[in-house]
């Protein structure tokens, strides 16, 4: 089995001294236990899905539970592993390449190749209303309706078109807080979204340009006013007041960012 990646068990489980940890091959999500003999898998903790489901992408709720995310754009919500994901939503054909979910799992922030998906994982109607998607299913004609997050037309030509290209959207997290803001990048650009507007249906976002490509960034944990940004030669911490909004700027004079240390 190739692992592709991998997600501790819950959202803060790297702060306790849980030893086991979830991992995620193209057809299977199971559970590590680096204690265990063989192949360290936990039998009871494993499924493995039939055909190809190429699985791409898994993140944990505060409380355990999971969302898995595939190439070919399907999303799988489950409230414990080794058991029937709970909500299945269907396949965009868009493949994901990284998935996120809030502490509360009350929402997920899904990356695709040019574009963010923002989803409400709370059921609305039927007889789960107001429950989680993680631990009861949509009815079949609610599923939710993702927001989707993308480029300006003028500054996705200005980013180079067809080659944007965003890293994994991550929301910024700490314990016992709230997220507030969603950080993705594309070439030498940060951008930054916040919660509550999208919520409201604004989905404008804020930018910033830094003199190399951007390998990874995040929020720095416990809050979403420093974002730690890291290039190829150097990281840098980057105040998010410093970005400039999307509707008010011309990426040709959008100053770059340097002075970070």
């Amino acid at each position: 089995m190739i692992v592709k990646t991998f997600a501790p068990n819950a959202k803060f489980a790297q702060q306790d001294p849980e030893q086991t940890f979830t991992g995620l091959s193209s057809n299977t999500i199971f559970r590590v236990d680096p204690r265990l003999g063989g192949d360290r898998i936990v039998g009871a903790e494993s499924k493995t899905y039939s055909g190809k489901p190429l699985f791409s992408s898994v993140a944990t709720t505060g409380a355990g539970g999971i969302a898995l995310a595939s190439e070919k754009g399907e999303i799988k919500l489950f409230d414990r592993l080794g058991i029937r994901a709970k909500t299945a939503l269907p396949g965009s054909g868009e493949p994901i390449t990284a998935v996120d979910v809030s502490a509360d799992g009350k929402y997920l922030v899904v990356t695709g190749k040019d574009h963010l998906l923002f989803i409400d994982t709370t059921i609305r109607e039927g007889k789960n209303k107001d429950e989680s998607g993680f631990n009861k299913s949509f009815p079949a004609d609610a599923k939710p309706k993702p927001i989707r997050l993308k480029l300006k037309p003028e500054h996705r030509l200005m980013m180079g078109g067809d080659s944007v290209s965003f890293t994994p959207a991550k929301f910024n997290t700490g314990k016992d807080l709230k997220e507030s803001s969603i950080v993705t990048s594309t070439g030498p650009f940060v951008l930054t979204w916040n919660v509550r507007r999208v919520i409201n249906g604004h989905t404008e976002y804020r930018i910033s340009k830094f003199n190399d490509n951007v390998v990874a960034e995040n929020f720095r944990f416990g809050g979403d006013k420093e974002i730690i940004v890291t290039l190829p030669s150097q990281v840098l911490k980057a105040q998010s007041s410093t970005f400039t909004r999307s509707h008010s700027v011309a990426l040709q004079v959008l100053p770059l960012l340097l002075t970070f240390q």
